[in-house]
Protein backbone atom coordinates (compact mmCIF):
# COMPACT_ATOMS: atom_id res chain seq x y z
CA UNK A 1 0.00 0.00 0.00
CA UNK A 2 1.60 3.33 -1.07
CA UNK A 3 0.40 6.27 1.40
CA UNK A 4 0.32 9.37 -1.03
CA UNK A 5 2.23 13.08 0.36
CA UNK A 6 1.46 16.10 -0.92
CA UNK A 7 2.64 17.05 -4.35
CA UNK A 8 2.73 20.26 -6.29
CA UNK A 9 -0.42 19.39 -9.05
CA UNK A 10 0.87 18.71 -12.36
CA UNK A 11 -1.15 17.48 -15.76
CA UNK A 12 -4.24 14.90 -14.29
CA UNK A 13 -5.25 12.18 -17.16
CA UNK A 14 -8.90 12.70 -15.93
CA UNK A 15 -11.25 13.44 -18.67
CA UNK A 16 -12.82 12.78 -21.67
CA UNK A 17 -12.30 10.58 -24.43
CA UNK A 18 -10.35 10.45 -27.21
CA UNK A 19 -8.60 8.15 -30.09
CA UNK A 20 -7.51 4.42 -29.28
CA UNK A 21 -3.77 4.33 -29.19
CA UNK A 22 -2.48 1.25 -31.49
CA UNK A 23 -1.69 -1.58 -30.13
CA UNK A 24 -0.15 -5.52 -31.57
CA UNK A 25 -2.09 -8.09 -33.34
CA UNK A 26 -4.00 -10.23 -30.89
CA UNK A 27 -3.42 -8.11 -28.07
CA UNK A 28 -6.09 -6.59 -25.88
CA UNK A 29 -7.23 -2.71 -27.30
CA UNK A 30 -5.14 -0.47 -25.19
CA UNK A 31 -7.17 2.63 -23.25
CA UNK A 32 -7.56 5.48 -24.78
CA UNK A 33 -5.89 8.46 -23.98
CA UNK A 34 -8.31 11.09 -22.24
CA UNK A 35 -9.45 13.93 -24.24
CA UNK A 36 -8.09 16.63 -21.93
CA UNK A 37 -4.73 15.56 -20.02
CA UNK A 38 -3.10 18.91 -19.47
CA UNK A 39 -3.59 21.21 -16.57
CA UNK A 40 -5.23 23.90 -18.66
CA UNK A 41 -8.80 21.28 -18.38
CA UNK A 42 -12.21 21.91 -17.59
CA UNK A 43 -11.44 21.55 -13.77
CA UNK A 44 -8.39 23.53 -13.21
CA UNK A 45 -10.49 25.34 -10.13
CA UNK A 46 -11.51 22.11 -8.58
CA UNK A 47 -7.96 20.83 -8.73
CA UNK A 48 -5.74 23.31 -7.47
CA UNK A 49 -4.36 22.73 -3.98
CA UNK A 50 -6.61 19.33 -3.70
CA UNK A 51 -4.68 16.84 -6.03
CA UNK A 52 -0.95 15.46 -6.03
CA UNK A 53 0.80 14.39 -8.61
CA UNK A 54 -0.58 11.91 -9.72
CA UNK A 55 -4.16 13.12 -9.51
CA UNK A 56 -4.66 11.62 -5.56
CA UNK A 57 -6.53 13.47 -3.27
CA UNK A 58 -4.01 15.03 -1.17
CA UNK A 59 -3.19 12.47 1.83
CA UNK A 60 -5.44 9.61 0.07
CA UNK A 61 -4.28 5.86 0.80
CA UNK A 62 -3.66 3.67 -2.13
CA UNK A 63 -3.77 0.42 -3.26
CA UNK A 64 -2.00 -0.23 -6.39
CA UNK A 65 -3.52 -3.03 -8.69
CA UNK A 66 -0.53 -4.44 -9.95
CA UNK A 67 1.77 -4.13 -6.56
CA UNK A 68 -0.74 -3.90 -3.68
CA UNK A 69 -4.09 -5.61 -4.08
CA UNK A 70 -3.28 -9.52 -3.47
CA UNK A 71 -5.90 -10.75 -6.03
CA UNK A 72 -7.13 -14.23 -6.57
CA UNK A 73 -7.86 -13.58 -10.09
CA UNK A 74 -6.56 -11.47 -13.25
CA UNK A 75 -3.25 -10.79 -14.86
CA UNK A 76 -1.03 -7.56 -14.20
CA UNK A 77 -0.34 -5.54 -17.17
CA UNK A 78 1.90 -2.42 -17.14
CA UNK A 79 -0.18 -0.05 -15.32
CA UNK A 80 -3.35 -2.21 -14.44
CA UNK A 81 -4.50 -5.61 -13.76
CA UNK A 82 -7.01 -7.15 -16.44
CA UNK A 83 -9.56 -9.45 -16.17
CA UNK A 84 -11.13 -11.29 -18.86
CA UNK A 85 -14.33 -13.84 -19.10
CA UNK A 86 -12.18 -15.92 -21.41
CA UNK A 87 -8.91 -16.46 -19.43
CA UNK A 88 -10.21 -15.94 -15.74
CA UNK A 89 -12.58 -17.05 -12.94
CA UNK A 90 -14.17 -14.43 -11.01
CA UNK A 91 -12.70 -13.35 -7.52
CA UNK A 92 -11.01 -11.21 -5.73
CA UNK A 93 -9.58 -8.08 -7.86
CA UNK A 94 -8.17 -5.61 -4.71
CA UNK A 95 -8.20 -6.02 -0.91
CA UNK A 96 -6.53 -4.19 1.65
CA UNK A 97 -6.61 -2.47 5.08
CA UNK A 98 -6.44 0.76 5.82
CA UNK A 99 -4.46 2.61 8.42
CA UNK A 100 -5.97 4.30 11.45
CA UNK A 101 -9.33 7.01 10.36
CA UNK A 102 -10.94 9.38 12.34
CA UNK A 103 -14.63 9.50 12.40
CA UNK A 104 -16.97 10.95 9.44
CA UNK A 105 -17.70 10.39 5.52
CA UNK A 106 -15.33 8.37 3.89
CA UNK A 107 -14.72 7.42 -0.06
CA UNK A 108 -13.58 4.55 -1.53
CA UNK A 109 -12.61 5.44 -4.99
CA UNK A 110 -12.39 2.63 -7.43
CA UNK A 111 -10.53 3.69 -10.76
CA UNK A 112 -11.15 1.07 -13.39
CA UNK A 113 -12.49 0.58 -16.93
CA UNK A 114 -14.69 -1.72 -19.32
CA UNK A 115 -12.79 -2.56 -22.32
CA UNK A 116 -16.90 -2.79 -24.43
CA UNK A 117 -19.26 -0.21 -24.02
CA UNK A 118 -22.57 -1.62 -23.21
CA UNK A 119 -27.04 -1.19 -24.07
CA UNK A 120 -29.77 -2.21 -23.38
CA UNK A 121 -30.73 -4.56 -19.80
CA UNK A 122 -26.91 -5.65 -20.15
CA UNK A 123 -25.95 -1.97 -18.40
CA UNK A 124 -27.06 -3.63 -15.16
CA UNK A 125 -24.66 -6.29 -15.05
CA UNK A 126 -21.78 -6.06 -12.27
CA UNK A 127 -18.69 -5.42 -13.26
CA UNK A 128 -17.14 -5.22 -9.63
CA UNK A 129 -18.78 -5.76 -6.00
CA UNK A 130 -17.01 -3.41 -3.84
CA UNK A 131 -17.40 -3.57 0.86
CA UNK A 132 -16.02 -2.00 3.64
CA UNK A 133 -16.05 -3.44 6.26
CA UNK A 134 -14.91 -3.05 10.22
CA UNK A 135 -11.74 -4.91 11.12
CA UNK A 136 -14.16 -7.36 13.16
CA UNK A 137 -16.33 -7.74 9.75
CA UNK A 138 -18.83 -5.23 10.30
CA UNK A 139 -20.39 -4.32 7.24
CA UNK A 140 -19.92 -0.64 6.23
CA UNK A 141 -21.32 -0.38 2.81
CA UNK A 142 -21.49 -2.17 -0.39
CA UNK A 143 -21.81 -1.27 -3.92
CA UNK A 144 -22.02 -2.86 -7.19
CA UNK A 145 -20.74 -0.90 -9.91
CA UNK A 146 -22.97 -1.23 -12.92
CA UNK A 147 -21.27 -1.35 -16.40
CA UNK A 148 -23.22 1.65 -16.82
CA UNK A 149 -20.81 3.36 -14.47
CA UNK A 150 -18.32 3.34 -16.86
CA UNK A 151 -19.93 5.04 -19.65
CA UNK A 152 -17.15 5.07 -22.59
CA UNK A 153 -15.06 1.62 -23.33
CA UNK A 154 -11.23 1.57 -22.68
CA UNK A 155 -11.34 4.96 -20.94
CA UNK A 156 -10.52 5.37 -17.29
CA UNK A 157 -13.59 6.43 -14.69
CA UNK A 158 -13.64 6.59 -10.92
CA UNK A 159 -16.25 5.11 -9.56
CA UNK A 160 -16.88 5.97 -5.81
CA UNK A 161 -18.46 4.28 -2.69
CA UNK A 162 -19.50 6.23 -0.13
CA UNK A 163 -19.51 5.64 3.61
CA UNK A 164 -19.84 6.63 7.26
CA UNK A 165 -17.13 5.67 9.95
CA UNK A 166 -18.29 6.16 13.74
CA UNK A 167 -15.29 5.05 15.42
CA UNK A 168 -11.53 5.92 15.27
CA UNK A 169 -9.42 2.91 13.58
CA UNK A 170 -8.76 0.26 10.62
CA UNK A 171 -10.93 -0.35 7.64
CA UNK A 172 -11.19 -3.54 5.81
CA UNK A 173 -12.63 -3.10 2.02
CA UNK A 174 -12.59 -5.81 -0.89
CA UNK A 175 -13.35 -5.44 -4.41
CA UNK A 176 -14.95 -8.84 -6.27
CA UNK A 177 -14.86 -9.25 -10.13
CA UNK A 178 -17.71 -10.62 -11.05
CA UNK A 179 -17.04 -12.25 -14.53
CA UNK A 180 -19.93 -10.69 -16.32
CA UNK A 181 -17.80 -8.10 -18.11
CA UNK A 182 -14.18 -7.75 -19.51
CA UNK A 183 -12.37 -4.75 -17.27
CA UNK A 184 -9.25 -3.27 -15.67
CA UNK A 185 -8.39 -1.74 -12.62
CA UNK A 186 -5.56 0.59 -11.84
CA UNK A 187 -6.28 1.68 -8.13
CA UNK A 188 -8.31 1.66 -5.46
CA UNK A 189 -7.76 5.43 -2.82
CA UNK A 190 -9.11 6.01 -0.21
CA UNK A 191 -9.99 9.24 1.44
CA UNK A 192 -11.89 11.59 3.66
CA UNK A 193 -15.17 13.09 1.92
CA UNK A 194 -15.21 16.49 1.13
CA UNK A 195 -16.25 18.48 3.79
CA UNK A 196 -19.09 19.95 2.28
CA UNK A 197 -22.07 22.72 2.06
CA UNK A 198 -25.01 22.33 0.41
CA UNK A 199 -28.10 24.97 -0.15
CA UNK A 200 -31.15 24.98 -1.22
CA UNK A 201 -31.08 25.73 -5.26
CA UNK A 202 -31.03 29.33 -6.81
CA UNK A 203 -34.39 30.25 -7.67
CA UNK A 204 -36.47 33.56 -8.44
CA UNK A 205 -36.98 35.81 -4.86
CA UNK A 206 -40.65 34.90 -3.19
CA UNK A 207 -41.22 36.89 0.24
CA UNK A 208 -41.52 33.86 3.09
CA UNK A 209 -39.53 31.37 1.23
CA UNK A 210 -36.67 29.35 3.01
CA UNK A 211 -33.45 28.41 2.14
CA UNK A 212 -31.65 25.55 3.79
CA UNK A 213 -27.75 25.87 3.98
CA UNK A 214 -26.27 22.14 5.23
CA UNK A 215 -23.23 21.46 6.32
CA UNK A 216 -21.90 18.02 5.34
CA UNK A 217 -19.08 16.68 7.56
CA UNK A 218 -18.48 19.94 9.23
CA UNK A 219 -15.24 19.85 12.13
CA UNK A 220 -16.61 20.27 15.35
CA UNK A 221 -16.98 23.87 16.54
CA UNK A 222 -17.31 25.30 13.35
CA UNK A 223 -18.92 28.83 12.29
CA UNK A 224 -20.86 29.17 9.63
CA UNK A 225 -20.04 32.50 7.52
CA UNK A 226 -22.27 34.19 5.25
CA UNK A 227 -21.59 36.91 2.38
CA UNK A 228 -24.03 38.54 -0.18
CA UNK A 229 -22.74 39.59 -3.27
CA UNK A 230 -19.14 39.93 -1.86
CA UNK A 231 -19.97 41.93 1.57
CA UNK A 232 -19.28 39.84 4.51
CA UNK A 233 -22.60 39.83 6.21
CA UNK A 234 -22.23 36.83 8.89
CA UNK A 235 -22.72 39.34 12.02
CA UNK A 236 -26.68 39.21 10.67
CA UNK A 237 -27.10 35.71 11.55
CA UNK A 238 -26.47 34.55 15.04
CA UNK A 239 -29.29 37.09 15.88
CA UNK A 240 -31.99 35.53 13.68
CA UNK A 241 -30.49 32.31 15.28
CA UNK A 242 -31.04 33.55 18.67
CA UNK A 243 -34.29 35.54 17.84
CA UNK A 244 -35.97 32.09 16.51
CA UNK A 245 -36.14 33.68 13.31
CA UNK A 246 -34.19 31.01 11.80
CA UNK A 247 -32.78 27.97 12.62
CA UNK A 248 -30.17 25.25 13.46
CA UNK A 249 -30.52 20.93 13.63
CA UNK A 250 -27.20 18.77 14.54
CA UNK A 251 -27.27 15.57 13.50
CA UNK A 252 -24.16 12.92 13.76
CA UNK A 253 -22.57 14.09 10.60
CA UNK A 254 -24.30 17.51 9.67
CA UNK A 255 -25.89 20.66 10.69
CA UNK A 256 -29.01 22.06 9.20
CA UNK A 257 -29.48 25.89 9.37
CA UNK A 258 -33.18 26.87 7.94
CA UNK A 259 -33.03 31.11 7.12
CA UNK A 260 -36.20 33.15 5.55
CA UNK A 261 -35.12 34.51 2.63
CA UNK A 262 -36.13 37.92 3.39
CA UNK A 263 -33.89 38.02 6.35
CA UNK A 264 -30.88 37.40 4.28
CA UNK A 265 -31.38 39.87 1.30
CA UNK A 266 -32.86 42.54 3.56
CA UNK A 267 -29.39 44.63 3.19
CA UNK A 268 -28.46 42.80 0.09
CA UNK A 269 -30.35 44.43 -3.13
CA UNK A 270 -31.89 41.69 -5.86
CA UNK A 271 -30.08 39.84 -7.92
CA UNK A 272 -28.52 38.30 -5.01
CA UNK A 273 -25.46 36.00 -4.71
CA UNK A 274 -25.24 34.31 -1.20
CA UNK A 275 -22.57 32.55 -0.02
CA UNK A 276 -22.15 30.54 3.00
CA UNK A 277 -19.16 28.77 4.32
CA UNK A 278 -18.13 26.67 6.90
CA UNK A 279 -14.80 27.71 8.59
CA UNK A 280 -13.19 26.04 11.70
CA UNK A 281 -9.07 26.48 13.17
CA UNK A 282 -8.64 29.96 11.08
CA UNK A 283 -8.98 28.20 7.92
CA UNK A 284 -12.29 28.13 5.34
CA UNK A 285 -13.31 24.35 5.09
CA UNK A 286 -16.00 24.17 2.51
CA UNK A 287 -18.42 26.96 1.21
CA UNK A 288 -21.13 26.81 -1.51
CA UNK A 289 -23.54 30.05 -3.55
CA UNK A 290 -26.35 30.82 -5.12
CA UNK A 291 -28.44 33.23 -6.71
CA UNK A 292 -31.77 34.62 -5.87
CA UNK A 293 -33.77 36.73 -8.75
CA UNK A 294 -36.25 39.07 -9.17
CA UNK A 295 -37.92 37.11 -11.58
CA UNK A 296 -37.96 34.96 -14.52
CA UNK A 297 -36.16 36.43 -17.02
CA UNK A 298 -38.84 38.36 -18.95
CA UNK A 299 -39.19 37.79 -23.51
CA UNK A 300 -37.23 41.10 -24.66
CA UNK A 301 -37.14 39.76 -28.55
CA UNK A 302 -38.09 42.31 -31.39
CA UNK A 303 -41.11 40.85 -33.94
CA UNK A 304 -39.82 40.72 -37.33
CA UNK A 305 -36.21 39.57 -36.02
CA UNK A 306 -34.53 36.35 -36.00
CA UNK A 307 -34.36 35.59 -31.63
CA UNK A 308 -31.07 34.55 -30.33
CA UNK A 309 -30.79 33.04 -26.65
CA UNK A 310 -27.00 33.17 -25.53
CA UNK A 311 -26.15 31.85 -21.91
CA UNK A 312 -23.07 32.24 -20.21
CA UNK A 313 -22.03 30.69 -16.41
CA UNK A 314 -21.51 32.53 -13.39
CA UNK A 315 -17.75 32.17 -12.21
CA UNK A 316 -16.95 28.85 -10.30
CA UNK A 317 -16.02 27.18 -7.86
CA UNK A 318 -18.34 28.90 -5.27
CA UNK A 319 -15.35 30.40 -3.65
CA UNK A 320 -13.40 32.28 -6.89
CA UNK A 321 -12.61 35.61 -7.10
CA UNK A 322 -12.09 35.71 -11.03
CA UNK A 323 -13.94 36.05 -14.06
CA UNK A 324 -16.32 33.38 -16.25
CA UNK A 325 -14.99 33.77 -19.53
CA UNK A 326 -18.91 32.69 -21.13
CA UNK A 327 -20.41 35.73 -18.69
CA UNK A 328 -18.03 37.97 -19.99
CA UNK A 329 -18.04 37.19 -23.34
CA UNK A 330 -21.90 36.79 -23.57
CA UNK A 331 -22.33 40.19 -21.59
CA UNK A 332 -20.12 41.75 -23.46
CA UNK A 333 -21.62 41.39 -27.16
CA UNK A 334 -22.92 43.59 -29.29
CA UNK A 335 -26.16 42.37 -31.29
CA UNK A 336 -26.14 45.49 -33.48
CA UNK A 337 -22.62 43.30 -35.10
CA UNK A 338 -25.43 40.74 -36.54
CA UNK A 339 -28.07 42.41 -38.56
CA UNK A 340 -31.55 41.50 -38.41
CA UNK A 341 -30.98 39.74 -35.00
CA UNK A 342 -32.55 40.66 -31.14
CA UNK A 343 -30.88 38.55 -28.53
CA UNK A 344 -31.17 37.37 -25.15
CA UNK A 345 -28.76 37.32 -22.82
CA UNK A 346 -28.67 34.99 -19.83
CA UNK A 347 -26.05 34.28 -16.62
CA UNK A 348 -26.62 31.10 -15.06
CA UNK A 349 -26.09 29.74 -11.55
CA UNK A 350 -23.42 27.01 -11.96
CA UNK A 351 -25.89 23.90 -10.88
CA UNK A 352 -26.91 20.87 -12.46
CA UNK A 353 -30.65 20.87 -12.42
CA UNK A 354 -31.40 24.92 -11.78
CA UNK A 355 -29.36 26.25 -15.31
CA UNK A 356 -31.09 23.38 -17.19
CA UNK A 357 -34.43 24.52 -16.09
CA UNK A 358 -34.19 28.15 -16.01
CA UNK A 359 -33.03 27.76 -20.30
CA UNK A 360 -35.60 25.30 -20.44
CA UNK A 361 -38.51 27.29 -19.49
CA UNK A 362 -37.48 30.64 -21.23
CA UNK A 363 -37.06 28.24 -24.42
CA UNK A 364 -40.49 27.52 -24.12
CA UNK A 365 -42.10 31.12 -23.27
CA UNK A 366 -40.00 32.90 -25.63
CA UNK A 367 -39.55 30.61 -29.08
CA UNK A 368 -35.78 31.35 -29.72
CA UNK A 369 -34.87 30.74 -33.02
CA UNK A 370 -31.12 30.09 -32.39
CA UNK A 371 -30.04 29.45 -28.74
CA UNK A 372 -26.11 28.53 -28.04
CA UNK A 373 -24.99 28.07 -24.66
CA UNK A 374 -21.27 28.89 -23.82
CA UNK A 375 -19.21 27.76 -21.31
CA UNK A 376 -15.59 28.37 -19.70
CA UNK A 377 -13.19 25.52 -20.99
CA UNK A 378 -9.67 24.51 -21.68
CA UNK A 379 -6.88 26.88 -23.72
CA UNK A 380 -8.63 27.67 -26.90
CA UNK A 381 -12.57 27.54 -27.89
CA UNK A 382 -13.83 24.07 -28.42
CA UNK A 383 -17.23 23.79 -30.29
CA UNK A 384 -18.30 20.75 -28.57
CA UNK A 385 -20.09 17.97 -31.30
CA UNK A 386 -22.09 15.80 -28.58
CA UNK A 387 -23.88 16.16 -25.46
CA UNK A 388 -25.00 13.09 -23.02
CA UNK A 389 -27.12 12.10 -21.07
CA UNK A 390 -25.16 11.78 -17.86
CA UNK A 391 -24.41 14.10 -14.58
CA UNK A 392 -21.43 12.27 -13.06
CA UNK A 393 -18.60 14.35 -10.60
CA UNK A 394 -16.51 11.51 -10.47
CA UNK A 395 -13.98 12.75 -13.41
CA UNK A 396 -12.19 13.98 -10.78
CA UNK A 397 -11.18 11.35 -7.77
CA UNK A 398 -14.08 11.67 -5.26
CA UNK A 399 -16.86 14.10 -6.66
CA UNK A 400 -16.95 17.90 -7.08
CA UNK A 401 -19.40 20.04 -6.23
CA UNK A 402 -21.82 22.56 -8.54
CA UNK A 403 -21.90 25.69 -6.84
CA UNK A 404 -24.78 24.93 -4.50
CA UNK A 405 -22.62 22.13 -3.35
CA UNK A 406 -24.34 19.28 -5.12
CA UNK A 407 -22.14 16.26 -6.29
CA UNK A 408 -23.91 13.92 -9.41
CA UNK A 409 -23.52 10.47 -9.26
CA UNK A 410 -23.77 9.34 -12.74
CA UNK A 411 -27.42 9.93 -12.98
CA UNK A 412 -29.09 10.51 -15.89
CA UNK A 413 -30.23 13.80 -17.27
CA UNK A 414 -33.30 12.77 -18.99
CA UNK A 415 -34.36 9.68 -17.60
CA UNK A 416 -34.96 6.99 -21.38
CA UNK A 417 -33.60 9.96 -22.78
CA UNK A 418 -30.56 9.06 -25.81
CA UNK A 419 -27.87 8.61 -24.70
CA UNK A 420 -26.30 11.38 -27.10
CA UNK A 421 -27.42 13.91 -28.91
CA UNK A 422 -25.28 15.96 -31.50
CA UNK A 423 -24.80 19.96 -31.56
CA UNK A 424 -27.13 21.72 -34.45
CA UNK A 425 -24.23 24.67 -34.80
CA UNK A 426 -23.12 25.11 -38.37
CA UNK A 427 -19.49 23.84 -36.47
CA UNK A 428 -17.80 23.62 -39.80
CA UNK A 429 -18.44 27.48 -41.14
CA UNK A 430 -17.78 28.40 -37.55
CA UNK A 431 -13.90 26.69 -37.35
CA UNK A 432 -13.39 28.24 -40.62
CA UNK A 433 -14.25 32.33 -40.06
CA UNK A 434 -12.80 31.59 -36.62
CA UNK A 435 -9.79 30.08 -37.70
CA UNK A 436 -9.66 32.58 -40.48
CA UNK A 437 -9.20 35.39 -37.65
CA UNK A 438 -6.47 34.46 -36.21
CA UNK A 439 -8.70 32.51 -33.52
CA UNK A 440 -7.27 29.22 -31.82
CA UNK A 441 -10.32 26.74 -32.35
CA UNK A 442 -11.33 22.90 -32.60
CA UNK A 443 -13.16 20.33 -32.29
CA UNK A 444 -14.66 18.12 -29.01
CA UNK A 445 -16.49 15.37 -28.10
CA UNK A 446 -15.99 15.70 -24.77
CA UNK A 447 -17.74 18.84 -22.75
CA UNK A 448 -17.31 16.71 -19.39
CA UNK A 449 -20.21 15.87 -17.57
CA UNK A 450 -20.77 18.93 -15.60
CA UNK A 451 -23.24 21.72 -15.60
CA UNK A 452 -22.03 22.75 -18.95
CA UNK A 453 -23.10 19.29 -20.68
CA UNK A 454 -26.29 18.77 -18.04
CA UNK A 455 -27.11 22.46 -19.89
CA UNK A 456 -25.97 21.30 -23.43
CA UNK A 457 -27.96 18.32 -23.58
CA UNK A 458 -31.32 20.21 -22.19
CA UNK A 459 -30.74 22.49 -25.35
CA UNK A 460 -30.88 20.09 -27.40
CA UNK A 461 -33.50 18.06 -25.95
CA UNK A 462 -35.89 21.44 -26.56
CA UNK A 463 -34.91 21.65 -29.46
CA UNK A 464 -35.41 18.22 -31.24
CA UNK A 465 -37.49 18.17 -34.52
CA UNK A 466 -38.06 21.84 -34.19
CA UNK A 467 -36.77 24.91 -36.69
CA UNK A 468 -34.29 26.19 -34.22
CA UNK A 469 -30.40 26.15 -34.35
CA UNK A 470 -29.09 25.39 -31.23
CA UNK A 471 -25.37 23.79 -29.61
CA UNK A 472 -22.83 24.71 -27.02
CA UNK A 473 -19.35 26.45 -27.17
CA UNK A 474 -16.84 26.15 -24.92
CA UNK A 475 -14.57 29.31 -24.23
CA UNK A 476 -10.80 29.67 -23.20
CA UNK A 477 -10.07 29.60 -19.65
CA UNK A 478 -9.22 33.36 -18.90
CA UNK A 479 -9.08 34.43 -15.11
CA UNK A 480 -8.96 38.53 -15.54
CA UNK A 481 -10.66 39.05 -18.70
CA UNK A 482 -8.93 42.76 -20.33
CA UNK A 483 -9.49 44.57 -23.61
CA UNK A 484 -7.81 42.49 -25.60
CA UNK A 485 -9.68 39.08 -24.35
CA UNK A 486 -12.80 41.02 -24.07
CA UNK A 487 -12.68 41.70 -28.25
CA UNK A 488 -11.64 38.39 -28.80
CA UNK A 489 -14.19 36.52 -26.83
CA UNK A 490 -17.02 39.18 -28.52
CA UNK A 491 -15.49 37.97 -32.39
CA UNK A 492 -16.70 34.36 -31.69
CA UNK A 493 -19.37 35.31 -29.84
CA UNK A 494 -20.43 37.42 -33.16
CA UNK A 495 -18.78 34.71 -35.51
CA UNK A 496 -20.70 31.83 -34.08
CA UNK A 497 -24.58 33.83 -34.19
CA UNK A 498 -23.97 34.92 -37.64
CA UNK A 499 -23.57 31.33 -39.05
CA UNK A 500 -26.57 29.82 -36.22
CA UNK A 501 -28.43 33.01 -37.75
CA UNK A 502 -27.66 32.38 -41.77
CA UNK A 503 -28.43 28.42 -41.20
CA UNK A 504 -31.49 29.22 -39.67
CA UNK A 505 -32.87 31.48 -42.30
CA UNK A 506 -31.71 28.39 -44.71
CA UNK A 507 -34.37 26.12 -42.81
CA UNK A 508 -37.55 25.00 -44.86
Amino acid sequence: MRIVRAVPVVALALFGCGSDDSSPAGAADDARTPRDAAPDGLFRDFMDGKYDGLGHPLDAQVWDAALDCKPTTGTNQASARRFSKAAHSPGIACRGSSKSIGLGRFTLNVRALVEKSCSGSACDLPVFTVKVKSPAGALLEEKALAWSQFPSALTYSNVPLRFTHKASGPVDFELTWNDQVDARLEYVELFRATQNVLITPSQVFTPGAKLEVEAQDAPEGFDLLYFCNGSDKTETLAPLLASGAASREDTEFRSVFRFEADDLVKDCPLPSRLRFAVSAGGWTRAQARVSLFEEEPPCTFSANTTRVLLTGFEPFPADSTHDNSSERAVTGFDPKTVPGVSVMKLTLPVEYDTAPGIVGSVIARCSPDVVIGFGQGRSEVDLETTAYNTKNSAELSGGFADNRGHIAGGEAIVTGGPAELETGLPKEAIHSSLSQSGIAVGYSDDPGRFVCNNLFYRIMTESAGKPRVSGFVHLPYIHTVDAADQKMLSEVVRTAVAAAVTKHQALP
